[in-house]
């Protein structure tokens, strides 16, 4: 089980897919908001700009950060190109996460990108791409 986000070059959440279960809600706490996710995706963005930047040896460049672990929670995170973001949230024990997101990018490509009617940066509502995405994190 996982969850992926898709967060702009601006920082924005234009997609998520939710297929983790999170412990705050076996403890009936309340569902975290889009507003929750929104600043969420934002606070991200910001640390893997930081990252970017903090780079121990002169002369050399990072493409910010890569991989968060926490105890039971590992976050990846692949910068494409364009500066779009993927993110994937998953249990420490997930067999191959950079699998995941590079089969996430391609759905990304083949379903969204080739989408004519897809206007780049604002929040993705296609089908064959929320069902696909739900059928690679399950």
């Amino acid at each position: 089980m996982a969850s992926l986000w898709i967060i702009n070059k601006a920082g924005g959440l234009v997609f998520q897919s939710e297929h983790f279960a999170y412990p705050h809600r076996a403890n009936g706490e309340p569902e975290l908001s889009s507003n929750d996710y929104l600043i969420l995706a934002g606070t991200l963005h910001g640390i893997h700009a930081i990252a970017s930047r903090i780079v121990p040896a002169p002369g050399k460049h990072s493409q910010g950060l890569e991989v968060l672990e926490a105890e039971n929670l590992l976050i990846h995170i692949k910068m494409t190109q364009t500066g779009t973001k993927f993110v994937l949230l998953t249990h420490t024990t997930h067999p191959n996460p950079g699998a995941i997101l590079e089969r996430a990018y391609r759905l990304y490509v083949d379903h969204v990108m080739k989408d004519p009617f897809y206007i780049a940066e604002m929040p993705i509502r296609i089908d064959t791409f929320d069902r696909e995405i739900a059928a690679l994190l399950q």
